[in-house]
């Protein structure tokens, strides 16, 4: 069991919790953590209620015919009801996989203080892996808990098995193990809930 300190110098990151992936054609996707969204609902609660910031991040695509692309999909685009900020929590809007990519959160988290990170989010190799790496690269701890995140199935690369599809749940493991111990910590949720509770 991993054992966590978080301080009132912590934030909790969000990262694209949004309805595109409610639809197609991720629907047609096997998905690990089916406990990802109340997970991360929960720990949202916890650190709204000692006042610790949270802090939304929203993929607006690139692809002009994306779920993500909100000219595309305004219903897609838009945050989950369990995830929706509050007037006082900031949304950073980004293009890229990386939060920290054409947006001010790392100078948001900086000015505020920010020594810990808490982050969550869709999906676990792409945008949740790509702004942990970065947020352990520019000098965060960082915790990720592993029942917060999701992964859906891919398939195997062009040159390999052509025929392989790699399931969720490995790939949703195969990722968090690349994270831990290198570029963050990898918790659980009930973890983080506790240590932000002994912060009252």
């Amino acid at each position: 069991m991993s054992i966590i300190t978080l301080s009132k110098s912590t934030a909790l990151v969000v990262i694209d919790v949004q309805q595109g992936f409610n639809m197609s054609p991720y629907t047609e996707k096997s998905r690990s953590t089916p406990d990802c969204v109340p997970n991360i609902s929960r720990i949202i609660s916890s650190f709204r209620s000692v006042s610790l910031p949270v802090i939304h991040v929203q993929h607006y695509s690139l692809e002009p015919t994306s779920v993500f692309n909100r000219d595309y999909s305004a219903e897609g685009y838009a945050i989950q009801r369990e995830a929706a900020p509050i007037p006082s929590e900031p949304i950073f809007v980004k293009r890229v996989n990386s939060a920290f990519i054409g947006t001010d959160l790392e100078k948001h988290l900086r000015d505020a203080g920010i020594k810990t990170l808490v982050m969550v989010g869709l999906t676990t190799s792409h945008c949740v892996s790509t702004t942990v790496r970065m947020a352990g690269n520019l000098g965060w701890e960082v915790y990720v808990p592993r029942d917060a995140t999701a992964m859906f199935a891919r398939a195997a690369a062009p040159g390999g098995s052509e025929d392989k599809v790699f399931d969720a749940e490995t790939m949703h493991e195969v990722a968090l193990s690349e994270l831990h111990g290198e570029f963050a910590t990898v918790v659980t949720t009930n973890e983080v809930i506790r240590a932000v509770e002994s912060l009252n």
